[in-house]
């Protein structure tokens, strides 16, 4: 059983890295796991729910009846918009929280940036999209947002995220 939150219920004291563990590539990564915990309940990732409404959904490949999607959106539009903004607030709010000396000459990749492109990449089994075809449109569509964790690099930091269609 999956737990989820909601953008605007995300609350930064809630948020630990765990030890930093080595990435084997990219060489000399480190990886920290983010759990969130309160006194009710502990997440590892956490998941937030999202409503995007999309523009364009395209299949990529079928492997092992997992599809690899494509999700286009408007990122102006004022649900979207505000969906990032919400989450760009929460990665400003974590990695502010563990800022250490050593990320200071970092170049950190903000992942909420890549959203203002009006894309991301998911994928999920084949039943549980029915009726999806490639490049059809659609007026609403839930997704997860799983921050899994930190990680960093000689030259750079930012947040591990993933999508999932749920």
């Amino acid at each position: 059983m999956s737990f989820l939150i909601y953008l605007d219920q995300f609350n930064t004291n809630n948020v630990y890295l765990e030890p930093a563990t080595v990435n084997a590539i990219p060489h000399d990564a480190k990886f920290y796991r983010i759990t969130y915990s309160t006194p009710r309940i502990s997440l590892n990732p956490v998941g937030f729910v999202i409503h995007i409404v999309p523009t364009k959904v395209t299949q990529h490949y079928n492997n092992n009846n997992n599809h690899k999607w494509s999700i286009q959106f408007d990122a102006s539009h004022p649900a979207n918009a505000g969906i990032i903004e919400h989450f760009r607030k929460i990665e400003t709010d974590i990695m502010n929280k563990f800022m250490h000396s050593g990320l200071v000459d970092k170049r950190q990749c903000v992942f909420a940036n890549n959203l203002t492109e009006g894309l991301i990449k998911t994928d999920y089994e084949a039943e549980v999209m029915p009726g999806l075809s490639s490049s059809s449109s659609l007026s609403e569509s839930q997704f997860v947002l799983y921050i899994t964790g930190v990680w960093e690099s000689p030259t750079e930091y930012g947040l591990s995220c993933r999508f999932a269609k749920w």
